[in-house]
């Protein structure tokens, strides 16, 4: 009965839209360019010629095409983008019988002359947006070679801990999206996806940390939108990239990317391959009480992490009119992944006094792929800016982990004294989605925007874990440890969003609603966890411009997180005798309301005051269960975070452009009840990231960013500073057609995760590091026509659930 409401609830707000009777209105469209090609991301505004009030703002798309909705009157038009002049238009007069076209604006490059040296501005690698901040993946020399997982470190306000879970200004279970679709992979998969992207195929990294209803509400932590090179050329054109680098082992990174459009076709397509090897070394001292005993365990372990990955994509566009067009895409990553390792465990009454000692050899291997496949259409269908788009999506996710360990005892002068356990493990997973999107827009009036969309969603998963023991010769299944997960989930998802001015206010009020349906069923132990349940989730941002230098804007959402799949597997996976991860099959999910007041200056300088509680947080932790240590994920209780966000812009002299952000926030986690202790844990945390451009000629250019992270605290983790240091040189070749790029990492060889335990009662200490300082160099070539529109970006349905994939173990 409650599945049939909410979908009767869905389909009001689809229709409600079709309720509403729309005034007569202008849509006023055209473009933006410069000699060479069209400029996306350039700003246009829109003036009223009788009292030159500004009446709308737009920024160009991808293919360099803005439009307004607007009345009949007098305006005109101006136009910027960072390097180039600004252009003011005619004034133009509008009726209410066509859509009225703006003729081309052509741009001019802004160029100065010092000390004969010729100086050209470039694109920052820090923007401020009103809901967001950019980072310009390709203004950072720096980051060129890296993978996509490095280059978020990069970013301002991110953290990616040992684990390579990502959060935002302090707080987790972030979505990250590609090209505005969600990967629907766990936290796990993304960072092994992230692994296999190259920065050379990045364009810019959205960080939004309070998104509103149009956004899925699977985004407790923020959304971080990671936007993939468009070509912008006619005809046929592409570029390739190729790279190397060294960091003890040798890697290589490359791509190449094609587009050939037509007038009534676009046909796209891009290849990836990459390797990298590198070394991880781990750390842990840690005491626990067995029998009224205590032990001292001090493990040593090295793993050679070695990973090579391909990706691809092939698409098309069919341009059915000028208002009406098809298309289809499919992409795909695959990823091996190696690691052999070794650690030696020394065991005894204190960490002086050894009465034996572990060695475990271990050999773990995973094998990943992931095709997603993507049919969609996007119709204008009035003049007005009455708009759809539907999505239509299939993926289809498999993986496997083999591991094999060794345990061996000896005696502290080094003789054999046992054999302790010898096993191996084989982890296969394949899961299927299914997934439907609809967006509609409709423009009430002048001032006023409906949105409105729907999207279902259907995942089924089935992992299988076979655990076995070394017996003599043979190897025999250990049923206690074996375990086969299947599960299943639906999501009935709907949104309505009203965009409007009124006075000098801009708002946008939103509610979206999520129906889930999920089963979870552990055959072997004939365990089901069976859940149903409906949420709502309004959001509002409301905005004012004082005058044209002050902008003031607050923002409140409500967002849920659910569990990713395999962790709500229950199985146990060894890494050693004495450690071992484990699922939890009664994990819930989280509830998460932000709200966050902002202030501009200039369009420059911003400063955001945000307050985040959430419950049941789904945290990773790390616990202690007789003589072994053993990481699960749980709920927390509770989470409180209030931050204040800092991003300033320092122009030291022509050649030296400085952006600075600065993120402090205080946090509280509690949790009354955690494997029998009480987790009361805060901390005031600063996360400071600067980053300088230097323009050495027009041929040259340079990089340096620098990040400091005081003292922070993670679900039971407390991790101590950290300092990093990246730097890069660039140059460009004078037909402009390519680069080569120097890039150096971690400088001092100071990125090293270091935590302690939260939990009293829970004494351990941990350090993690490896081959993080390294040496990259990259050649970027583009080829063909320079003149063309480019490859539509897609927003798929196939976003959410992919997320919560999690083969990685």
């Amino acid at each position: 009965m409650r599945f049939l409401t909410s979908v009767r609830f869905l389909a009001c707000i689809l229709l409600l839209p079709f309720t509403l009777s729309a005034q007569k209105i202008v849509v006023i469209s055209g473009t933006i360019k410069d000699q060479k090609q069209t400029l996306p991301s350039a700003t246009v505004l829109l003036f009223s010629a009788k009292d030159s009030v500004l009446t709308k703002t737009a920024m160009t798309d991808g293919d360099g095409n803005y439009t307004f909705s607007t009345t009949s009157d007098k305006y005109y038009i101006t136009a910027s983008s960072v390097g180039y002049n600004k252009v003011t238009t005619a004034v133009f007069q509008l009726t209410q019988e066509s859509a009225y076209k703006v003729a081309p604006i052509t741009l001019a490059e802004n160029s100065k002359q010092l000390n004969e040296v010729n100086i050209v501005s470039v694109k920052p690698v820090l923007e401020r947006r009103a809901d967001k901040l950019l980072f310009n993946v390709d203004a950072s020399p720096s980051a060129a070679g890296l993978n996509a997982l490095e280059v978020l470190k990069k970013a301002p306000g991110v953290t990616v801990d040992q684990n390579d879970q990502i959060s935002l200004a302090g707080k987790g279970n972030v979505l990250v999206m590609i090209d505005g679709k969600e990967s629907y992979l766990s936290s796990a998969e993304v960072s092994n996806m992230l692994r296999s992207m190259e920065s050379s195929q990045i364009e810019t990294v959205e960080i939004m940390t309070n998104p509103g209803s149009r956004y899925p509400a699977n985004s407790t932590g923020g959304i971080i939108n990671i936007k993939t090179k468009k070509s912008k050329t006619e005809g046929f054109n592409g570029n390739v990239s190729l790279g190397a680098g060294y960091n003890r082992f040798f890697s290589t990174n490359n791509s190449i990317n094609l587009n050939y459009r037509k007038k009534s076709y676009n046909v796209f397509g891009g290849y990836g391959y990459s390797k990298r090897d590198n070394e991880q070394i781990l750390d842990i001292q840690r005491t626990s009480l067995s029998a009224g005993e205590r032990l001292y365990f001090d493990q040593h372990s090295i793993d050679s992490n070695l990973f090579d990955a391909q990706n691809f994509k092939i698409g098309t566009d069919f341009f059915l009119n000028s208002k009406h067009t098809v298309g289809f895409l499919i992409k795909g990553n695959f990823y091996n992944f190696n690691s052999p390792g070794s650690s030696v465990t020394s065991i005894g009454r204190s960490f002086s006094a050894t009465d034996s000692i572990l060695r475990t050899s271990a050999n773990t291997k995973s094998e990943r792929s992931n095709l997603s496949y993507n049919i969609n259409y996007k119709g204008l269908l009035d003049t007005a800016g009455q708009e759809i788009t539907v999505d239509a999506d299939y993926s289809k996710f498999k993986g496997e982990t083999d591991g094999s360990f060794v345990n061996k005892f000896y005696l502290t002068n080094g003789d054999f004294f046992s054999n302790g356990q010898i096993y191996r493990n084989q982890a296969p997973s394949n899961i299927d989605i299914k997934a439907l999107k609809i967006d509609y827009t409709l423009p009430l009036n002048k001032k006023f925007k409906l949105d409105a969309g729907m999207k279902f969603s259907k995942v089924a998963s089935d992992n299988n874990y076979i655990y076995e023991n070394r017996v003599g010769n043979e190897w025999v299944n250990d049923l206690n440890q074996s375990n086969r997960f299947t599960y299943d989930e639906r999501v009935n998802a709907g949104y309505v969003a009203l965009n409007g001015e009124v006075a000098k206010l801009t708002f946008q009020a939103g509610l979206r609603v999520e129906n889930t349906n999920s089963k979870g069923n552990s055959i072997t132990t004939n365990q089901v966890t069976d859940r149903k349940y409906t949420d709502f989730f309004p959001s509002l941002m409301v905005s004012r411009n004082l005058n044209t230098d002050n902008i003031v804007s607050l923002t409140y959402s409500r967002k849920i997180n659910r569990p990713d799949y395999q962790n709500l597997n229950p199985f146990i996976f060894y890494v050693d005798q004495y450690t071992y991860n484990e699922g939890n099959p009664n994990l819930k999910p989280e509830y998460a309301n932000s709200i966050e007041a902002s202030y501009t200056f200039k369009q420059k300088y911003n400063a955001s005051l945000a307050y985040t509680n959430t419950s049941d947080v789904i945290s990773m932790v790390l616990l202690q269960d007789s003589n072994s240590m053993f990481q699960t994920v749980r709920n927390l209780a509770s989470e409180d975070i209030v931050s204040l966000t800092l991003n300033f812009p320092v122009t030291i002299s022509k050649w030296w452009n400085m952006n600075n952000n600065i993120v402090g926030f205080y946090q509280q986690i509690k949790s009354p009840d955690l494997n029998g202790l009480m987790l009361n844990s805060s901390q005031y945390t600063g996360n400071l990231y600067n980053q300088n451009n230097f323009v050495i000629s027009k041929a040259f250019n340079a990089d340096l960013g620098l990040m400091y992270n005081t003292p922070q605290i993670e679900g039971t983790f407390k991790i101590k500073s950290m300092f990093n240091a990246d730097a890069g040189l660039r140059y460009n070749f004078p037909s402009q057609a390519g680069n080569l790029k120097l890039g150096v990492s971690d400088v001092f060889h100071t990125q090293k995760a270091r935590l302690a335990s939260t939990l009293e009662g829970n004494d351990y200490t941990l350090q993690q590091y490896g081959s993080t300082t390294a040496v990259r160099l990259t050649f970027t070539y583009r080829f063909g026509k320079m003149t063309v529109k480019s490859a539509r970006t897609r927003n798929t349905a196939l976003e959410e659930e992919q997320k919560r994939l999690n083969g990685g173990n």
